[in-house]
């Protein structure tokens, strides 16, 4: 089911207010729960990027996303970007179920990272509706490790390619933040999972709750392995298809050099076409880098339609 409005979406940057003309669509995850996005485009697009947010983010609170469509309209592809689960730090999710409402809590702090694959079906199923009939998923920041496991689960060959904006290695940041304190958070969590006090909040693990902690900072978890760079990567090194990798050189977030990081990812993938960049100057968010990150992008998105 899909309900979707015509509206204007007026995003703030620093130099300038935009408006941007898409379709604000309400849909349904897999399992019955309730998202929302933005839909930016030409309608004689085939090719739509999906732009999966990072932890707190949400689909109307970051630039990147529109700068990438306004690209991507040049070249027929459109963009659809969108609220996950896990977006913000906690949000009340509903939806239904065999005729039943869901409630529950969602949001980063209390999402479980494996439910974004039944997000990335839903909003994939949805646009397909929308004739479109190729995708390329964007992830920023742990959107990266989501758009990653989505491929590596469902081999989807609707998806031509994947671009990943910022993919840092959480498990081993949050190593290196706890410092001494690290296995002692660990074990904490892991005794209130043990106590079913999975889903609250300790003090020891920040706004996280015990079990999303431990999705990040416990290798036995897929979402801390995707991009351990002490690891083997192995489910990244799984896919085929062509990979867009980009850094900015001032990334904050990082625990080794970045060129580092995207010398591994190169000599790990065994995409058919890899491709990385390191954007001199730019953080985390590309803020006031948004248009050299989106050149890059859209010539990455155009180089792999030419090769498929």
């Amino acid at each position: 089911m899909c309900f979707c409005c015509k509206v204007y979406l007026v995003i703030y940057m620093k130099k300038e207010n935009k408006i941007y003309n898409g379709k604000l669509v309400n849909f349904y995850a897999k399992d019955g729960i309730r998202l929302s996005g933005f839909l930016v485009g030409r309608k004689r697009a085939q090719t739509c990027a999906i732009f999966i947010h990072g932890m707190t983010g949400n689909f109307y609170g970051f630039d990147l996303p529109f700068l990438i469509a306004d690209k991507l309209a040049k070249k027929d592809t459109a963009l659809f970007t969108l609220n996950t689960r896990g977006h913000d730090m906690a949000a009340r999710i509903y939806g239904y179920k065999n005729g039943k409402k869901i409630k529950l809590v969602g949001g980063t702090d209390f999402e479980k990272f494996e439910d974004s694959v039944l997000d990335i079906d839903g909003a994939i199923k949805i646009i397909e509706k929308k004739n479109f009939k190729k995708f390329i998923l964007i992830g920023h920041s742990t959107g990266c490790q989501k758009v990653t496991y989505y491929q590596y689960k469902k081999r989807n060959k609707k998806v031509l390619a994947l671009v990943l904006l910022a993919p840092c290695d959480d498990y081993n940041l949050h190593r290196k933040e706890l410092g001494s304190k690290f296995a002692e958070v660990v074990k904490t969590a892991k005794t209130m999972v043990k106590n079913r006090k999975g889903n609250e909040v300790s003090v020891l693990t920040s706004n996280f709750s015990a079990k999303r902690f431990l999705s990040v900072a416990d290798t036995k978890n897929v979402e801390a392995r995707l991009f351990d760079y002490d690891g083997k990567l192995d489910e990244f090194s799984k896919i085929k298809i062509p990979i867009l990798a980009v850094f900015g050189s001032r990334e904050q977030f990082a625990v080794k050099p970045v060129k580092t990081y995207l010398k591994m990812l190169g000599e790990r993938t065994k995409s058919e076409y890899f491709e990385s960049h390191l954007v001199k100057g730019a953080k985390h968010s590309f803020e006031n880098h948004e248009e050299e990150v989106s050149n890059i992008v859209a010539k990455f998105i155009s180089k792999s339609k030419s090769k498929l």
